[in-house]
């Protein structure tokens, strides 16, 4: 038996509006792989009736399920429940008030101390021929409805992602959930490389139609590596590791991760490991880099915390960077940086620092040191201090985001003894290393 097909239908004009991101929609996939389903075609519609009437029409026809999500709000310009009427019982149908979708708007407000606003009560309508889908985490209840003379389930679930996520495990997964056909993914995650030399190393593995499939995307300098197997349970999930396997004798120390391991903890579990401490100095990043850090629970067993001195004078004050040094060497130099992870070093009493130091534009560039140039440092206790030299391209965002991640990479290169390693954007010999 081949996996569901099942489109994604994502609801309300904020999100056509690019207002605020879909996140629902990407867990729904992932969601919707675990428990052998295929997801299909992911879509998204304003406050619409008939354009989310029409929608639901067009991905009926070509998927065994179509999961909706957002517009069953109590307001107006909530049209879920008006379009699937339109669709399942016809333009002349009207919505019916659903006992239970009363009594649980009565439980939920009762519950809470608070009256009930009259338009609470449009959650408690549905179609004739759909049905209520409770939702003990919200006032919004689900609509499930069946299509297509029973060929395609409709699933139609609340926008906010603490109600929609139980709504799914409760309803949606064992009515899509099939002993037959699962796909398997994993994904690798690489740095130092850019996704053509990436894809060179893998080589007739990205073969198209081979099985398992691979192919990799690109951000921030973070390569993916992604293989999907599709197949019966126990031989995809055999296969997908038999490719990864090979995937990772291919492209080498330059994966870090899988799936949802970030290069911030791949780093810190390495330290904790080690039982070393890292600090971070940050003049260009303003921050980002310690907020990287900080996104991974717990790492307060492996980092001390940071220093930004976007300033001068605070590079001088807390990390004792010598007034001389950026008189004559400048803010941005592997002379700063040098001095900036031995500052960080001294004053935290860690065992590894990193600072970072450059021109994230748009303004301030040079012929010298233009727009992108970074130096990024890592100091060693009891070692060296290596300095790098780095020229992102992008705008003032993208050059700090690529700094930090690099500034990791560096990190995690130097933990691997490869302080030194070719890595994207380096500029060449354009390094320096110094005793701490």
């Amino acid at each position: 038996m081949s996996a569901v097909r099942v489109a994604i239908l994502s609801v309300g004009d904020e999100l056509v509006l690019g207002q605020i991101e879909d996140t629902n929609a990407g867990w729904l996939a992932r969601a919707l792989r675990e428990i052998g389903a295929m997801p299909g075609e992911r879509r998204t519609v304003g406050d619409d009736r008939a354009a989310l009437s029409r929608a639901m029409r067009d991905l009926a026809a070509t998927h065994g399920a179509v999961i909706v999500t957002g517009g069953l709000g109590p307001t107006l310009d909530d049209l879920t429940r008006e379009a699937l009427c339109d669709l399942v019982d016809g333009d002349d149908a009207a919505l019916v008030e659903d006992p239970a979708g009363v009594a649980h708007l009565g439980r939920w407000f009762a519950a809470r101390g608070r009256p009930m606003p009259v338009s609470n009560l449009r959650q408690a309508m549905r179609p004739p021929s759909a049905r209520l889908l409770d939702n003990p985490h919200g006032t919004a209840p689900g609509l499930g409805a069946t299509l297509q003379d029973g060929a395609c389930e409709l699933f139609c679930l609340p926008g906010p992602p603490n109600e929609m996520r139980p709504m799914f495990e409760s309803f949606v997964a064992p009515r899509l959930s099939g002993d037959g056909e699962v796909v398997a993914t994993a994904a690798l995650h690489t740095i130092g490389l850019g996704e053509s030399a990436v894809g060179e190393l893998l080589g007739e593995l990205m073969t198209r139609g081979r099985e398992p499939s691979v192919g990799t995307t690109a951000s921030d300098g973070i390569v993916s590596i992604r293989v999907r197997s599709t197949g019966a349970r126990d031989a995809a999930r055999e296969a997908l590791e038999a490719t990864v396997a090979l995937c990772r004798a291919r492209v080498g120390t330059v994966i870090f991760g899988r799936d949802g391991e970030s290069l911030a903890s791949v780093v810190g579990a390495m330290l904790a490991e080690r039982g070393v401490m890292l600090a971070t100095a940050e003049s260009c990043t303003g921050g980002l880099l310690g907020a990287r850090i900080t996104d991974v629970a717990g790492s307060s067993a492996w980092y001390s915390g940071g220093f930004v001195t976007y300033e001068n004078a605070r590079k001088v004050a807390d990390l004792g960077v010598r007034e001389a040094t950026l008189r004559d060497h400048g803010a941005v130099s592997h002379e700063t940086a040098i001095e900036m992870a031995r500052g960080a070093l001294s004053r935290t009493g860690a065992g590894l620092a990193l600072s970072t130091t450059g021109v994230a534009g748009p303004s301030g560039g040079s012929e010298a040191k233009p727009v992108g140039t970074v130096y990024i440092a890592v100091a060693e206790r009891h070692g060296s201090v290596y300095s790098r030299r780095f020229h992102f391209p992008g705008d003032r965002g993208t050059i700090r985001s690529r700094t930090a991640h690099l500034a990791l990479a560096c990190a995690r290169f130097a933990l691997l003894g490869e302080p030194m390693r070719p890595v994207l954007w380096a500029e060449g010999e354009a390094c320096r290393v110094e005793r701490v």
